[in-house]
This record gives structure tokens, sequence and C-alpha cells, in this order.
């Protein structure tokens, strides 16, 4: 009779499956990250290339953000209706197929619509999340810490790569993206198939309701420190975009027969309500600096009274070293979820969050102590990202896991435009001579420092779970 102490093949060979395909997945989300990062030392730079002003230029920025946020709810949900992998497939090829575009014939049209392909990016960790959590249950936090370290250190790798590269010429940097949209694209197919597609057709009333308000909202936040807070076009936007979301929020919360777009009764579960709270406050304090604190980096303190006059090149490295600490954190989170519990590590995330804007405030005028509280903000950066996705899903359906992470991100991308919104509100109100003034700087961290305290109360109203629930 065969021993049982041995493992058994077939468990040694699911293990390995399981690892390759979480390597695979974290190879996809690399180009999430590279996409996200490398456009911002170019674009800047392509103005005189393309004959364009800084407006244009935060023009396609502005339709970078609009997209993110239009698009992380369709797509999720369409992950839920008509299979994973499917959509996943199709995601990466739109992306693939962007940043060939942009890379072969660089123009300002191509890039501006490459720039709304390379947002169908934010369907890749939902619908990856779909597949982990049929294939693997167990092994879903780990997975989900995985891909947010790939995209963490991917994010600041892919800013370096495009500004080394693009020194001399900046439309080469488009060229980075290129090898990991291929291997993204050839891993895309290598992903088992997983889940049963509920073939649930999507409402369409709310369905536009819901783009077309985030549209108006995103536009309203963005465009309002330049057209002005009581500009009618401001107004405009932002009333009838949030008159469209309360519109889709009730709809699709009251639905119980027929079609709706999204689930929003999910919203009814404590854990997705606290999570999505908190992903929302994570989201306005932490994403929403990267701006200033390049500013802050770059500014000559002889003219401006603060900064340390780095190099657009040297940020680029400061950021890529702290991308490290962020890679760091979002592998430890499992762990840390599971030793500490999912509230008290939500809780650190957000008070070392808080914690590092204090820090940065108190030593802004140290380069050595600035660093020290941006490594903070880093690591609470790669926690609490990882953090919330993985427990996004947890206590939803099977077949509702990429509508739920897709509710998730889209908290996280309408915290990140508030966020910015606040944060230019602050810069215009303390500019003098076309610069922030050191009171602003201060403001605008002590501001994002409230935020994240908010974040961490939000979590801690995560439910305590019995052990049997916890995933390993």
């Amino acid at each position: 009779m065969a021993s049982k102490t041995a493992p058994p093949p077939l468990e040694v060979s699911t293990r390995r499956t399981i690892a390759g395909m979480i390597l695979a997945m974290a190879l996809i989300e690399s180009l999430s990250g590279v996409t996200q990062g490398y456009l911002n030392p170019i674009l800047p730079a392509l103005g005189p290339v393309f004959g364009i002003d800084d407006p244009t230029i935060n023009g396609i920025f502005l339709i970078s953000n609009v997209s993110f946020a239009v698009l992380t709810p369709i797509i999720s949900r369409l992950g839920d209706s008509y299979g994973y992998r499917l959509v996943l497939r199709w995601s990466t090829g739109v992306v693939a197929a962007g940043v060939l575009q942009m890379a072969l014939w660089p123009s300002l049209w191509t890039v501006t619509v490459g720039v709304v392909m390379l947002t169908c990016v934010v369907g890749f960790i939902p619908l990856m999340m779909g597949i982990l959590r049929v294939s693997s249950p167990s092994r879903t936090r780990t997975g989900v810490s995985v891909m947010i370290g790939m995209l963490m250190i991917m994010v600041g790798a892919g800013g370096l790569l495009a500004g080394i590269i693009g020194v001399t010429d900046p439309m080469l940097g488009f060229w980075v993206a290129v090898p990991f949209a291929v291997v993204a694209l050839v891993c895309s197919f290598i992903l088992p198939d997983a889940g049963i597609p509920t073939r649930e057709g999507i409402a369409l009333a709310p369905l536009l309701a819901c783009s077309l308000g985030l549209i108006g909202f995103v536009v309203a936040l963005s465009m309002a420190p330049e057209w002005g807070w009581l500009d009618a076009r401001t107004l405009a936007a932002g009333v009838a975009g949030i008159a469209l979301l309360v519109y889709w929020a009730r709809r699709d919360f009251s639905c119980t027969q027929g079609r709706r777009f999204m689930d929003l009764r999910m919203l009814s579960n404590p854990r997705i309500r606290a999570v999505s709270l908190a992903t929302f406050f994570f989201g306005f304090a932490s994403i929403s600096y990267f701006g200033t604190n390049g500013i802050f980096l770059h500014s000559n303190p002889d003219m401006t009274g603060y900064g340390f006059g780095l190099s657009p090149l040297m940020i680029a490295i400061v950021l890529a070293l702290a991308s490290v600490l962020s890679l760091a954190s979002s592998l430890l989170t499992a762990k840390a979820l599971r030793k500490f519990g999912e509230r008290a590590t939500l809780v650190f995330a957000g008070v070392l969050l808080a914690g590092g804007f204090l820090v940065m405030m108190i030593a802004h005028g140290s380069l050595p102590g600035y660093c020290a509280g941006f490594a903070m903000f880093n690591l609470s950066l790669g926690m609490y990202q990882a953090g919330t996705r993985a427990l996004s899903v947890e206590g939803v359906p099977l077949e509702e896991t990429s509508t739920a992470a897709g509710l998730n991100e889209l908290a996280l991308s309408v915290g990140i435009a508030v966020g910015a919104a606040v944060v230019k509100l602050i810069s215009s109100a303390s500019a003098e001579a076309g610069h922030i003034t050191e009171a602003g700087l201060l403001s605008i961290c002590g501001a994002l420092a409230m935020a994240a305290l908010i974040a961490a109360a939000a979590s801690a109203a995560y439910p305590t779970r019995q052990a049997a629930e916890v995933a390993a």
C-alpha cells in the first residue's frame, strides 16, 4: 500500500502550476506598471516636438484620468459576465496595440488615442483576481501581493527607463513599453480559464449613467482650478456628473429584477463598505501627492525657499528607489494580514502614511530627512494597495469577484481625482510668482495626512472575522 506521508504528485504539480500562474500574472501586471510610469517623463518633453503647450499636455493626462475612471467598472463587469481570461486577453491586446501605435507612429493624435487604449490596464488586476480566486482561493492574498509588488516597482522603473532612453529623443521613450506588451500578451494566453461566466447582460441605462457621471465628475474636479470653481462649465459638469452617479447608484442598488450594471448591494457587506471607504481615502492621501513631490524635489531653494534642485533624472532615480520599498511592503502584506489581522494591518498603513507626511513636513529642509518620510510613504503605499485589493473580494460570491475588485479600483480612482483637486486648490490659493509657497506645500502635506488618518479610521471599522473564514 502506498505511503500516506509523501505528498501526492498531483499536489506538487498544483503548487507548481499556481506558482507559474502567479508569475504570469506578475508579468502581465508589469505592463500596467510601465505604462503608468513611462509617460510622465515623456509627455512634458514632447511639447516642443509636437508644438503643444502645457495645457494641452495636461489635457492628455486629464483624458487618461477620465478613461481610467470610466473603464474600471466596465471591464470588471464584463469579466464576470463573459469570462475573466477572454476579457483579459482583449484588454491586454488593446493595451499592446496602443503601445505599438505610439512607438511606431508618434504624433499628437496617436498619443492621445494611445493613452486611452493604455487605460485598459485598469482591468488587469480585477480580471486576474477572478482567475486566481477561482483557481486557488487560498493563494489569493499572496497572488495579489505579488501583482501589486510588480506594479509598484515597474511604475518607478518605467519612468526611469523612459527618462534615460529619451534623454536625446523623447519619442524613443515610447519603445520602453513594447517588450513588456509582447510578454504580457503572450502570458494572457498562458493563464488558465477559470470560473463560469454568468452571461448576464449589462443594462445600458445605468452603464451610460455611470460612465457619463464619472466623466462629468472627474472633468469638473480636474478643470475647476483652471476654469474656476464657480465657472458655468465647472458647475454644469459637476452637477450633471453627480446627478447621473446618484441615478446610477439608486438604480443598481435597488434593482431586484431585470438587468443591472453593477450589483451595488455588495456595499451592504460591512467588509466591502469599510474597504471601499478606506481605499477612497488612501488614494486621496497618497497618489495625488506625486506631482507635488516632483515639484518639491525639483525646486531651487534659492528661488523658492524650499526644495533640493534635483534634475528630472535624479527625481526618476529617487522614485525608482522608493518603489523598491513599496515592492517589499506589498510582498509582506499577505503575511501581515494573516499574522496581525486585516484591521490592524490597514490601520497601521494609514498611520504610517500620515506619519510619513508628518516627517516630510518637519524635515523638509533636509534631503535625508525628507527621504525618510517619503520612505514611510512608499512602505504604506505598497501595504495598503495590496491589502485593500485582496480584501475587496473576500465575502462576495465567486461570480462577482471581478465586479467587487473593480468597485474597489473605482473607489481608488475617484479618491485620487478628489485628492488631486484638493492639492490643486491649495496650490492655486498659495501660489506666488508662479511658485507654490512653503506654507502651501506644508498645507498640502497636512491635508493629505488628515486624509490618511481618515483612511485609518475607516479601516478600523473593518469587522473581525472567524479564523475559519480567513484565507491563507
